[in-house]
């Protein structure tokens, strides 16, 4: 909202719809992109949706006018929640039904410190450079190195139930 505000010439108000209008398309990116993972794969998947993040950032960071921060921010919420959607199921996959539930709470423990720390990381960019768009750059450059790590993982062949 601060970028938006600063930068990009937005009022409190206008900034506060273009985030609810996120919120409103992400309110299914979880049972879209679960659906999505069962038809075509949970590797294929995660590339699908880090690439999609990564044009977000890159475009919210680059596109500083008011269609680009809409276009942003409906793919970004097209594809908000489909990360733990889609984990949840490999979990489920690679560990079979009794195991998941504490996989999933170890990867999330790795989630949350992402989400922890990345306001900070973006803090410091802006204050080193006087501007936020940086941060979105760097955010979309994670991005793409987290689709590029997904195409080192093995497939997943069918759950193993204990």
């Amino acid at each position: 909202a601060k970028y938006l505000i600063a930068e990009g010439g937005y009022e409190k108000e206008s900034a506060g719809t273009l985030f609810m209008t996120m919120g409103w398309f992400s309110l299914f990116s979880g049972l879209i992109w679960g659906t999505v993972s069962d038809a075509i794969g949970r590797k294929r998947a995660l590339i699908l949706v880090y690439l999609i993040h990564a044009v977000a950032f890159a475009i919210f960071g680059l596109w500083v006018t008011p269609t680009g921060f809409t276009v942003s921010a409906i793919l970004f919420g097209l594809a908000a929640w489909s990360i733990p959607a889609i984990m949840a199921a490999t979990c489920g996959d690679v560990l079979g039904s009794r195991l998941a539930p504490a996989a999933l709470g170890f990867i999330t423990l790795f989630f949350g410190l992402g989400q922890a720390i990345g306001p900070s990381v973006a803090g410091a960019i802006a204050d080193a450079t006087g501007s936020f768009a940086l941060a979105f750059i760097f955010a979309s450059i994670v991005a793409l190195l987290g689709a590029g790590g997904v195409l080192m993982l093995r497939p997943t062949s069918t759950a193993r139930e204990a």
